[in-house]
């Protein structure tokens, strides 16, 4: 009792009584106690003071954080993903001198000590456990003298029992991520069966489990010392004292004046550990290449040397599906990337023949929640370009992750396969329906629907160039009913182009993905009727949309009638069709049939689409009714002809 009496009241006491490092953390945690109770999020104060000593040990005795350079490469991660516990960061920044302590939140981007932006409750640990897998991924490539630092999470015990930190947990367990740890404290108030539920899971995935007193010092540092040592990802509890007590620190000398800033035993061990790394990166031979890497730039050649071998591989299956074609197009690209890291879900894996070609270092299993937000981590963490393959039926179980991606900004690429209807003869009982409008409505999110290998291989390389956040390539699993030729003008890497059809026209037919084929057999129709129209693929509405007005305006025409083609939800067409447009998709979930009975239940077929286009040209007057020709019977043996 007399030690965490000391503790506890460290002014109460001769300062001799304790280490020199330890009182160094004891007089750095009065200062950060008295800065949280400056915080406007008194709500939480007793979590707060109860991880303040654990968070003031860990970054006075352990963590590699050089406040002058706080965008170091091999800098130890501390992420908060909570905007509960973000004063204590906030108390860490100020008085290693890298921040001033304000009221306000520390949002992301304002300092690069915020590791991530706060989100949804778990998604913190699954993005700390992609760091730790990047850490583990350039460590085997540089070694352990250019890369070796570790990841550190302060949670909240509602983290721990999400079903994305559970799934995030696995991984990291079977992945053996042993630079990870997470500090974590039950909620004053709480019921403690849950929180012990939560650590028995954690222990189950594979992770060393430490309980210790959060008043006691020589325990935490027993804990972090250990922590160094482990062979598996470590969770330290941080317990309240059976007897909670008030800090009533003793007039003093103010820390600030000689424990603070430049002076801290952060900043000087931070700044100890950067000058040593700084000499070893200028010895390393892979030096330019790992400078390249974690600016996030591309070689200068990649383009080129990316196109001639996807052509190259291609060239035996030029009618492959948009599945085929992307997958192929990814393992040339892992060829001539590093960086590439593909983790795979195994829904994506079973499909098609072309899943020979996924990287299966690091499968994920069922596990697409958590997959997802490692690749968030990974992303956040530099010098790593991360991929995800997932099956489209999941895609809302990584909607949360995909969003966290999308408001950061992180440059994530997703390959969603089995999209659309035409997945086999024998139906499907799962249809989507509002997916594509829903991931088209989330801000800086590419969404990607190539037609044809042509298009996958061009959506791919735009998905690589695009800057503003995630990118999502949706990819059908049977080829394209018809070869396609030659573009008529514009291209697939613009977001959407002509693809076929009449220069002047009195219809565009606009389509994406496997309806493509179905626009290009209702163009066919409507020559026969003497309607000239052009078709329109739109593989990309976000790169399309940032085309300039001359070039959206040549491509869907003026003065026409626009037809928007998809089997799907038509919610957000209407910003391409125009005011005399119409829309041809979905409007239900449909049934459990034959691709084809369900595309005639919707109306999406060549037929249905040509006689709304007829009526609705007689019925405005846009073309006169001695145009409208019928179709002679040699016409209709060349419908059924393939184009």
């Amino acid at each position: 009792m007399a030690q965490a009496t000391l503790i506890e009241h460290p002014f109460t006491s001769p300062a001799a009584a304790l280490p020199a490092q330890d009182t160094v953390v004891l007089r750095l945690c009065a200062a950060a106690r008295l800065l949280l109770g400056k915080a406007r999020n008194s709500a939480h104060l007793a979590l707060l003071q109860t991880l303040c000593l654990p968070v003031t040990a860990l970054w006075c005795r352990v963590l590699r954080f050089d406040p002058a350079h706080p965008d170091w490469p091999d800098r130890d991660r501390f992420v908060v993903p909570s905007a509960t516990l973000h004063p204590l960061l906030q108390a860490m920044l100020h008085l290693s001198g890298t921040y001033g302590f304000s009221e306000s939140p520390l949002e992301y981007g304002m300092h690069p000590g915020v590791e991530t932006a706060p989100g949804p409750a778990g998604q913190g640990i699954a993005a700390a456990a992609g760091m730790a897998l990047a850490e583990h991924l350039l460590a085997k490539r540089y070694g352990r003298s250019l890369v070796n630092h570790r990841t550190w999470v302060l949670a909240r015990d509602g983290d721990l029992a999400t079903g994305v930190a559970m799934e995030a947990a696995q991984l990291a367990g079977r992945f053996g991520l042993t630079q990870l740890a997470v500090l974590v404290s039950p909620t004053p108030g709480a019921d403690r069966t849950e929180f012990s539920n939560s650590l028995a899971r954690f222990s189950a995935s594979g992770w060393s489990i430490r309980k210790v007193d959060a008043s006691q010092l020589s325990a935490i540092n027993g804990a972090l010392a250990a922590t160094l040592r482990a062979k598996k990802p470590t969770l330290i509890a941080c317990m309240p004292p059976e007897s909670p007590q008030t800090f009533r620190p003793q007039p003093c000398l103010s820390p600030e004046e000689e424990l603070t800033g430049p002076w801290s035993p952060t900043a000087r061990r931070g700044a100890t550990a950067y000058r040593s790394w700084l000499k070893r990166l200028a010895r390393h031979r892979l030096r330019t290449t790992f400078e390249r890497e974690t600016a996030n730039t591309l070689p200068s050649l990649l383009m080129e040397d990316w196109s001639r071998l996807c052509r190259r591989a291609m060239q035996p299956t030029h009618q492959a599906s948009t599945q085929q074609a992307a997958i192929t197009s990814l393992h040339t690209l892992s060829a001539l990337l590093p960086e590439l890291t593909v983790l795979t879900a195994t829904s994506a894996l079973p499909r098609t023949s072309a899943a020979a070609h996924i990287q299966p270092d690091w499968p994920c299993n069922i596990q697409e929640h958590g997959m997802a937000g490692m690749l968030n981590g990974m992303s956040l963490h530099g010098g790593i370009l991360p991929c995800g393959i997932a099956s489209m039926i999941t895609v809302d179980r990584m909607r949360a992750a995909l969003r966290m991606a999308a408001l950061m900004r992180q440059k994530i690429i997703y390959l969603l396969t089995d999209d659309g209807l035409a997945l086999s003869h024998d139906g499907a009982s799962w249809q989507p329906v509002e997916q594509l409008a829903s991931l088209r409505a989330m801000p800086h999110l590419a969404v990607f629907r190539p037609a044809n290998a042509q298009e996958a291989f061009a959506c791919w390389k735009a998905a690589i160039r695009w800057q503003s956040g995630p990118a999502v390539i949706m990819l059908c699993p049977n080829p394209p009913e018809h070869s396609y030729a030659v573009p008529m003008q514009g291209s697939a890497a613009r977001g959407g182009y002509i693809l076929h059809g009449s220069a002047t026209r009195h219809v565009t037919l606009m389509a994406s993905g496997p309806e493509v084929s179905i626009a290009l057999e209702t163009e066919q129709l409507l020559r026969q009727h003497g309607v000239q129209a052009a078709v329109v693929s739109i593989p990309c509405w976000e790169v399309f949309s940032n085309q300039p007005e001359a070039y959206k305006t040549a491509i869907l025409g003026t003065d026409v009638l626009r037809v928007g083609i998809e089997a799907a939800s038509g919610f957000g067409w209407e910003r391409w069709l125009g005011s005399q447009g119409f829309f041809v998709g979905m409007d239900d979930f449909g049934v459990s049939a034959p691709a084809n009975a369900v595309y005639e239940r919707f109306g999406i077929t060549a037929g249905a689409i040509c006689a709304r286009v007829l009526k609705h040209l007689r019925a405005s007057g846009a073309i006169e009714e001695r145009l409208l020709q019928a179709p002679s019977p040699t016409s209709r043996q060349q419908e059924r002809e393939p184009l």
